[in-house]
């Protein structure tokens, strides 16, 4: 299986592993999941599903937001359901399509 990634549940753009990542978008490679029972994993996205050590933490059941996204939010704990499929599988996309600043609270 190839790259693939999960749409931040925050702001709609993808998990991206850090070699998709610039100056700009590099936050976007660290993500959280939060899982059915209510885990909450945290970890630099690999591009192949996992958040540091844990397996299967992206692309399967689990709401998944970039960290920093998360924190913006107000660091939410409840699952929401599986996070929508990256169309450009968090890799294949146009230089600039990611390039958003960092969400950072007021």
């Amino acid at each position: 299986m190839g790259f693939f990634s999960a749409d931040c549940t925050g702001c709609g753009h993808p998990l991206l592993s850090i070699q998709a990542t610039n100056k700009v978008n590099a936050w976007m490679n660290l993500g959280v999941a939060i899982t059915p029972d209510g885990s909450i994993l945290k970890g630099r996205y690999d591009g192949y599903g996992r958040l540091d050590c844990y397996e299967y933490a992206v692309g399967v059941d689990n709401t998944v937001w970039h960290e920093a996204c998360w924190r913006f939010a107000g660091t939410p704990m409840d699952y929401r359901g599986e996070s929508a499929h990256s169309s450009d599988q968090g890799w294949f996309f146009a230089d600039g399509a990611h390039d958003m600043r960092e969400p950072v609270a007021k």
